[in-house]
């Protein structure tokens, strides 16, 4: 099972328009879909779209509305439900152990 950590800083403000410190939250994903061509992207089992930054932090992508499509952007392009589905390929977890010995 392959679990990533995210996590996510919230800051705000009070009712009394204080500055609240931050709070830092830490969430377990796990990785249930890859999309072919983009390593960075996947799909974790709660069936959101994540990707990793250049930082190497996992964001959240979310599902936009373009006209009357849904569908989700990446890399500044956009990607209907029906167009993504075909690259979708199941996560499959490398293993540890050489194999062909």
């Amino acid at each position: 099972m392959n679990l990533i950590p995210m996590q996510s800083q919230n800051a705000g403000l009070d009712s009394a328009n204080k500055m609240v410190n931050k709070v830092s939250v830490t969430k377990f994903i796990q990785r249930e879909w890859d999309i072919e061509g983009y390593p960075n992207y996947f799909f974790g089992a709660d069936e959101r779209l994540y990707r990793f930054d250049s930082r190497g932090r996992m964001q959240r992508n979310r599902r936009v509305l373009i006209g009357s499509t849904w569908g989700y952007i990446l890399k500044s392009r956009f990607f209907s439900l029906t167009q993504l589905r075909p690259m979708l390929r199941r996560h499959v977890e490398p293993t540890n152990h050489p194999t062909g010995i």
